[in-house]
């Protein structure tokens, strides 16, 4: 199970990497490679409270963050 935890966790940080390397090139899906990361490292509902807390609560639905997650 910490070895599952510790790949989460490194995969994570990967896929955050990889989206704020990229985010300023033509390379589509950065943001959402941004999202996937914090999901892998903390988990989906402290991910969702987090970007609720982060943005307001008109961009946070207007992103459509939660439903993205959810089919995550």
């Amino acid at each position: 199970m910490k070895k599952s935890r510790t790949f989460h966790k490194i995969l994570g940080i990967l896929f955050i990497t990889f989206g704020i390397i990229f985010y300023f090139t033509p390379v589509p899906g950065t943001t959402i490679s941004i999202i996937l990361g914090f999901v892998f490292i903390i988990g989906k509902k402290r991910t969702l409270h987090f970007f609720n807390e982060v943005l307001s609560k008109k961009v946070f639905k207007s992103l459509k963050i939660k439903s993205i997650i959810k089919k995550i």
